[in-house]
């Protein structure tokens, strides 16, 4: 799961807005992606180390509607799918008929 903080001011780097984080969340920020760096709101994707569902909602309820640098935040949580060849053969093992190889 990953944080999405959009809005964020054209000129913010990624040392600001992992500090951003972490001020506000104490979380260690793993790895910061940003989306659309030409746009005039760029946004950031968050993967923060060793976080569920719980923490990533809290930080986003601090986060969400905040102005950072004249700027209005906008953060939501986002839930990505295992899509690994690990979690396809252990979905097959779960579904495959009994007796049949």
């Amino acid at each position: 799961m990953k944080l999405l903080i959009s809005g964020l001011p054209q000129s913010a780097s990624l040392d600001e807005v992992k500090a951003l984080v972490f001020r506000y969340s104490h979380a260690d920020c793993r790895d910061i992606e940003l989306v659309g760096a030409a746009d005039e709101h760029p946004a950031a994707l968050i993967a923060v180390k060793g976080a569920n569902w719980t923490t990533l909602n809290n930080i986003r309820r601090r986060l969400h509607g905040m102005y950072w640098h004249r700027c209005r935040l906008s953060v939501q949580v986002l839930s990505f799918w295992d899509v690994s060849e690990a979690a396809e053969a252990r979905r097959q093992t779960r579904t495959a008929v009994p007796g049949r190889a």
